[in-house]
């Protein structure tokens, strides 16, 4: 029996685990859901209330990072590296970008030029840390995809979104090495496919609803279109 991931179509922690499932051609099914209005059987499955959650036979994994340390050790072609302190470091930077996601919610949500300048002054004192952080090119870890890898592709998506609507997110004099990382995940086919097609779309929707400062530079058809393509 395949294992099957319950997912939220915006939601950045599933993607994670989808490209971890996709990179190592495992065959899974997804299940998606309306957070808003859960069904029963979710209720009674996920501890948490959110997702992910990942079914293996009778068992219930749940949180994204464990998900994907199972992930990675039930299949071939392990992604985390084989050295004990190489391992531990690359768990340090994956919960280095949990913080970073919080950011990146703060950003869709303040509703004051002032409120996210200083939002995103805090990411990029973050991102200060994490371009250092990178060992070479064109992974995290220099030639080897990781885990690492997975759980920043989301938040750089996302980020590239932010920043077509307001240019400076992604300061390309200041982080080089992000920049030259975020773009070469975004060519990966599983970064590809580890979202529903109209992911954009619904993220648009998503800040247009949600009436923060940044929604301000939403085009007014573009978010009315991503209004009409979102389905939960």
């Amino acid at each position: 029996m395949n294992p099957k991931l319950v997912s939220f179509k915006l939601c950045p922690f599933v993607q994670r685990a989808v490209i971890a499932l996709e990179y190592k051609a495992v065959d899974y099914d997804i299940t998606y859901i309306d957070l808003a209005a859960p069904p029963d059987w979710f209720k009674q499955l996920s501890p948490l209330q959110r997702v992910p959650i990942l079914l293996v036979d009778d068992h219930v994994i749940f949180e994204s990072t464990v998900i994907n340390e199972y992930i990675d050790e039930a299949y071939p072609n392990r992604l985390h590296p084989e050295d004990l302190i190489l391992r531990a470091h690359d768990r340090s930077w994956i919960e280095f970008g949990n913080a970073c996601m919080w950011h990146l919610l703060d950003l869709s949500v303040k509703e004051t030029e002032a409120d996210f300048d200083a939002t995103r002054g805090e990411l990029e004192e973050k991102f200060d840390h994490l371009e250092t952080a990178i060992v070479g090119k064109p992974f995290f870890n220099g030639g080897n995809f990781s885990l690492v890898d997975a759980s920043y592709a989301p938040l750089f998506q996302r980020l590239a979104y932010l920043d077509e609507l307001r240019p400076g997110l992604l300061d390309r004099a200041r982080h080089p090495g992000i920049n030259a990382w975020a773009d070469h995940l975004a060519t990966l086919d599983a970064v590809r496919r580890s979202t529903v097609p109209e992911i954009k779309s619904l993220y648009l929707k998503m800040l247009a609803k949600r009436q923060g400062f940044i929604s301000s530079f939403l085009d007014t058809a573009e978010s009315g279109e991503a209004a009409e393509k979102s389905v939960y």
